[in-house]
């Protein structure tokens, strides 16, 4: 099944609580969230959404892309104005038997070893989770946004 085809029950307008921490023993802070996935181009899906940090407007963009040579294979290129800064950064993965596309990426640290990125969609569910890498340590959530139908 295609990305397009995965996605297909995410398409729409959304609208949900987002909920973020730092770290792991931090508490979850929420913001209201609102989300557009649409088909660009006819083999792309765009995440266009909106939340908040400490009443900050944040956004962000996530462009997904099937692969051509694995049916199960997913890409995407993914900004946001709080989590990537300056620049984007680049995802690749799977969609799973079970749906979720999980995606990865890594990042420059400040010092030492690339941190690591990870992006998971449930498409069904209207689910978005993301989880912080930090080497020498198991994956963390840093966030979960759950959205409905606006």
């Amino acid at each position: 099944m295609g990305i397009v085809d995965r996605m297909t029950p995410f398409l729409g307008g959304w609208q949900g609580t987002n909920k973020l921490r730092l770290m792991p023993t931090d508490d979850y802070q929420e913001s209201a969230a609102t989300a557009t996935v649409t088909v660009t181009a006819r083999e792309f899906v765009t995440l266009a959404y909106t939340w908040a940090d400490g009443g900050t407007p944040q956004d962000g963009l996530l462009l997904l892309a099937g692969t051509p040579d694995d049916p199960a294979g997913a890409t995407a290129v993914w900004v946001d104005s709080y989590h990537t800064g300056p620049s984007w950064l680049a995802l690749s993965g799977t969609v799973g038997e079970d749906g979720v596309i999980r995606l990865a990426g890594t990042y420059p640290a400040p010092s030492g070893p690339d941190w690591g990125w990870q992006v998971h969609l449930e498409p069904d569910g209207a689910r978005v989770t993301m989880h912080n890498i930090v080497p020498g340590h198991d994956p963390y959530q840093v966030v979960e946004t759950a959205y409905r139908p606006a």
